[in-house]
């Protein structure tokens, strides 16, 4: 793949996988200490590269799967009952993240009894990590009120999501982003590569899975763009190592990705997620 199919590529797949938000930069108070100056400058920056990064949302790829008549399988999802396990905020950001595509899994493939579930185990993690919008008591009420309207839930909890999304964002917070888009991320690849019971070079869902190359090459911007004292370079070389699996795409002539090289994705994909909820 030539690096302008690649440009193109990843542009199409951030337009499709791009979520219903954009992040706007706020400018704060003129500081009158140089170091409260300096300090907003910075923050400032990391926004402005963040608002120029579009991140993935794991609905539209379970759309698709939905569409393609895969089959729900509630195996494949983090239980519900074990958010309170993670009790730092990084462990929290991240299975938040998790616990956000889940919902939307359940929310797709039209699981309302599961859906309020999950939006309830990601409503406690949601107030744990100080997100006090989109996921308040009237959002329960809503869903309470619409728990047999499958159409109603999905509007209801892709509103929740980018509400508390934005205000993270507003808020400064934007050190949380990455973790919990990674955390999401993760869990959407991991649910669509279980839900394929025969590798196959052309199946949709196998190729989907592959364009998931140019979505972490994002989330690893978003890293980037945040100081260093938020940065978690543990989880970076995870990634970035799956990254490289990734990349030995590019010397394929007749396929877009071979069965070893799916298996290997798939597999540090598994292990990294099984870290995170763990």
């Amino acid at each position: 793949m030539n690096l302008k199919t690649k440009i193109m590529k990843k542009t199409w797949l951030l337009l499709l996988f791009i979520t219903p938000f954009f992040f706007a930069c706020n400018s704060g108070e003129e500081a009158d200490e140089q170091g409260q100056t300096d300090t907003v400058i910075v923050e400032e920056e990391t926004q402005m590269v963040l608002s120029t990064i579009k991140v993935p949302s794991p609905v539209e790829l379970y759309m698709f799967m939905y569409n393609a008549g895969l089959k729900y399988d509630k195996k494949l999802l983090n239980p519900a009952d074990r958010n309170s396990k993670y009790v730092t905020n990084y462990k929290k950001s991240l299975n938040f993240g998790i616990y956000a595509s889940d919902l939307a899994y359940c929310t797709v493939f039209k699981q309302n009894k599961e859906t309020f579930t999950f939006f309830s185990a990601t409503k406690k993690m949601a107030e744990e990590l100080g997100l006090t919008d989109g996921f308040d008591e009237a959002i329960v009420k809503r869903i309470d009120a619409n728990i047999s309207n499958s159409d109603s839930l999905y509007q209801i909890t892709n509103d929740s999501y980018a509400t508390a999304t934005s205000f993270i964002e507003q808020q400064g917070n934007g050190a949380l982003l990455p973790l919990m888009l990674t955390g999401a991320w993760i869990e959407s690849v991991h649910i669509a590569a279980k839900s394929i019971k025969k590798f196959s070079a052309e199946d949709e869902i196998v190729l989907l899975i592959a364009d998931q190359q140019f979505l972490l090459e994002s989330l690893l911007e978003m890293f980037e763009a945040i100081p260093e004292e938020d940065n978690h370079p543990e989880l970076i070389g995870k990634l970035k190592d799956i990254q490289e699996s990734f990349d030995k795409m590019y010397d394929n002539v007749d396929e877009r990705i071979t069965e070893k090289q799916y298996e290997e994705i798939v597999t540090k994909i598994q292990v990294l997620r099984a870290e995170i909820v763990g």
